[in-house]
């Protein structure tokens, strides 16, 4: 490692552009601010991503060699009591890419609603405070979804989404209607949304971030397929990359460093941060200083890289003086069924994971839960996108998994399995969080971050009413038998939907940032990110990421001079 090398220094320093980074680089950069960006990975584009359509060595999930999420990859542990061991379900990656796993995300593009911003005084309200999970640390958000509608709107037309409003009764309000219409219909979303409705409930097009038509300069989508966890080779997944970003450096104001990791945030003898340490291509040591500086990597590294920060000034942590970093962690618990549908040619591998049917319903509060034991629910959806390898491992319990009797069961079956979906949201606890592991290191000798997570009961008897609930809609649909994919109760501790880590909020002794994210020890330092989140939703997060760094970068442009150092 060479000597540290000084660059300039920006008006603004922004760490990971993935979603959050994204969208904040697009705004700052279009007030006339000096932004530099550094990605911890490369940048790709479309000719990278053509010839990773290969189900065997082309999705996320198989990428190796270089990558640096595969060399820091969280250990876990299910308290604190328990030593570290392997999850129960495999780590689910987040990309080191410019654009981040905005890249290779599913596309499902949700609001919450305005119900997900109150959870607690909503439960006190309707149920006492007596239905709250023991030991949970559920909060209210510091804003509210009015905050934040005018910034759901910009993302939704600055990036594409594609989607119907007023067809969910469950939703909130909406200034105008998505820019583009719903990705088409297929065979198995008709079938399921006509049974989901049998059975009383209100069945839409889910939300996608997708171009459904030719929209800013890019093509429509080709329904290739090859979608969830793939890079899109036709420009039509509505990435940070080719869209906010592309935008923000033709401002001439963003300049972007890939393959900059960041080692540590630096900060002075008064706690200001003053800009950060990285490692270039090549293995310089080189330091860049801001007089304002963006967190916006994931919930894992933005609490690593707070957590590795440490001074005099702040001996536990980049503002971590009311030991407030690492707490009120929480993952999406997802439930999986499948169903087979004898001699139906279901085709599910024909499109994109944003064509699905989806269904609120069951969510949030948008049924009583009056003697059920728990709060809160889960969106549910049925879709497309799953690829033949994958969909050959779907088989149900006695059916063996290779030989002659598999094979007979593939050919005669493969094609006629459905599958529905749906996503617990998680509540907070005091007893699960992110710390230092004290013996993991990654090639760089820095400490990879523990997982200390489990789900709580409330969780595990929400997943387990959901899943009962799955089977009478595959069912209603016609499927002859059914059987667990994602069983209910089961975490996913280390997790693409994850949260908690850097709370929000306006006690600057039970938070960590303000509701722009601006941390309350350092006034021109940011956390953007699900690591804010003070609650989840039964929603996918990357939409309200994004929407909030819109309205905090909002924020810190109009007041820059007055926060900058």
């Amino acid at each position: 490692m060479s000597a540290t090398n000084q660059m300039p220094k920006a008006d603004a320093l922004i760490i990971g552009l993935g979603a959050a980074g994204g969208i904040a680089a697009y705004v700052l950069a279009n007030t006339g601010l000096k932004v530099v960006g550094l990605e911890a990975g490369p940048r790709l584009d479309v000719s990278d991503f053509v010839p990773k359509m290969d189900e065997v060595a082309g999705g996320i999930y198989s990428w190796t060699g270089g990558w640096k999420f595969n060399h820091e990859i969280p250990t876990w542990r299910p308290d604190a009591s328990s030593p570290t061991q392997a999850p129960p379900i495999p780590a689910i990656p987040m990309a080191n890419m410019v654009g981040g796993t905005s890249i290779h995300y599913g596309t499902q593009s949700w609001r919450f609603r305005a119900d997900d911003f109150t959870i607690r005084s909503d439960t006190i309200n309707t149920y006492g405070e007596e239905s709250l999970p023991p030991g949970s640390t559920t909060a209210d958000w510091p804003i509210t979804y009015d905050d934040l509608e005018p910034y759901y709107d910009q993302v939704e037309y600055a990036i594409g989404v594609s989607g119907q409003g007023g067809v969910n009764p469950f939703e909130s309000a909406r200034a105008r209607e998505f820019p583009l219409p719903p990705m088409r219909d297929m065979g198995y979303s008709s079938m399921m949304g006509e049974a989901m409705s049998s059975l009383g409930y209100h069945p839409f097009p889910q939300p996608a971030a997708i171009i459904s038509q030719d929209y800013d300069g890019r093509p429509a989508c080709t329904y290739c397929g090859f979608c969830s966890s793939y890079g899109c080779w036709n420009d039509s997944k509505s990435s940070t990359l080719v869209s906010t970003i592309r935008k923000a450096e033709e401002t001439g104001n963003l300049e972007i460093r890939p393959n900059a990791r960041v080692l540590r945030i630096n900060s002075n003898d008064q706690g200001q941060v003053t800009g950060v340490t990285y490692l270039d291509a090549d293995g310089n040591e080189v330091e860049q200083e801001a007089g304002l500086v963006i967190l916006s990597t994931y919930v894992y590294e933005n609490v690593r890289l707070l957590l590795l920060s440490a001074s005099d000034y702040y001996p536990n942590g980049l503002v971590n003086s009311n030991g407030q970093v690492g707490k009120h962690y929480m993952s999406h618990a997802y439930v999986a069924r499948n169903g087979l549908f004898p001699g139906t040619r279901l085709n599910l591998w024909s499109g994109t994971t944003g064509q699905a049917v989806a269904m609120d319903d069951l969510n949030g509060d948008n049924f009583d839960h009056t003697g059920l034991g728990f709060i809160r629910g889960a969106v549910i959806f049925a879709g497309n996108g799953n690829l033949p390898i994958a969909q050959s491992r779907v088989l149900p319990q006695g059916v063996p998994g290779w030989g002659s009797e598999y094979k007979r069961w593939i050919h005669e079956n493969a094609g006629s399995v459905g599958s529905i979906f749906a996503q617990v949201e998680p509540q907070p606890y005091e007893d699960y969080f992110l710390d230092l592991d004290p013996d993991v290191k990654d090639p760089v000798g820095l400490p990879v971050i523990r997982v200390t997570y489990s789900l709580g009961e409330n969780e595990v008897k929400a997943g387990t009413y959901i899943d009962e609930k799955m089977d009478e809609m595959l069912r209603a649909a016609g499927a002859t038998e059914t059987w667990p994919g994602f069983p209910a109760g089961v975490p996913v501790p280390i997790n693409s939907h994850a949260y908690g880590g850097t709370r929000m909020g306006t006690d600057d002794t039970a938070a960590v940032v303000d509701q722009y994210g601006i941390a309350f020890e350092s006034r021109n330092f940011v956390i953007l990110g699900g690591s804010t989140f003070p609650g989840s939703s039964g929603y996918n997060p990357t939409e309200t990421i994004e929407a909030h760094a819109w309205y905090a970068a909002d924020y810190i442009a109009q007041n820059f001079n007055d926060l900058a150092i």
